[in-house]
C-alpha cells in the first residue's frame, strides 16, 4: 500500500464513520491489518486501487466490531402488538471479526493470484 492509498482509506474511514482527528491513529492500525489481511488472501504485494473500498469498509467493520468506534445497534427482535423493539448486547460483534474474509471472499476472489512454487535450480 502506497502512502497516498493510506491517506485515502483514513480520509474515507474518517468521513464514513464521522471521526474526529484524534481517532487517526487507531484508523491508521485498522486500515493497515485489513489491507494486510486483503494482500495475505489474494497473494499480492500491491493493493489495487479497485479494492480500496473494500479495504476501507473491512476496516469500518472492524472498528465496529473491536467496539473502538459506534455502530448501530443490531435489533434482535421486533413486536408490533403495543411496539416493543429489543436491541442485542454485541456479542456476536467478536465473532463477526472472525469471518471477516468469508463476507468479502466473492470481492476478493476476483484478485486473487495463484501462489506458484519457485523453481529451485539445480
Amino acid at each position: 500500500m502506497t502512502q497516498e492509498q493510506e491517506e485515502r482509506l483514513v480520509a474515507e474511514v474518517m468521513d464514513n464513520l464521522q471521526l474526529s482527528e484524534d481517532k487517526e491513529r487507531t484508523i491508521r492500525r485498522y486500515i493497515r491489518r485489513a489491507v494486510d489481511k486483503i494482500l495475505i488472501y489474494c497473494n499480492r504485494e500491491d493493493l489495487p486501487i479497485r479494492l480500496e473500498s473494500t479495504a476501507a469498509q473491512i476496516a469500518e467493520d472492524m472498528l465496529v466490531a473491536d467496539h473502538v468506534v459506534e455502530g448501530g445497534k443490531d435489533v434482535s427482535s421486533i413486536t408490533r402488538g403495543d411496539t416493543s423493539i429489543t436491541y442485542g448486547d454485541g456479542a456476536n460483534g467478536r465473532a463477526a471479526t472472525v469471518d471477516f474474509m468469508k463476507n468479502y471472499q466473492s470481492s476478493l476472489n476476483l484478485f486473487r493470484k495463484m501462489n506458484l512454487p519457485k523453481d529451485v535450480e539445480s
